[in-house]
């Protein structure tokens, strides 16, 4: 999903800018797509 508010990635530290592609991490946290620790399933 796409951030609506700004916020900060816990994994990398780096600010998520609105807009940016974002996705829960395992321990339910908004993380960047590229940091989450949870690998995506294929459809």
């Amino acid at each position: 999903m796409k951030a609506r508010f700004n916020g900060k990635c816990i994994e990398c530290g780096e600010t998520i800018k609105v807009g940016k592609e974002i996705v829960k991490n395992s321990n339910e946290k908004w993380v960047h797509k590229a940091c989450s620790d949870i690998e995506e399933e294929l459809p």
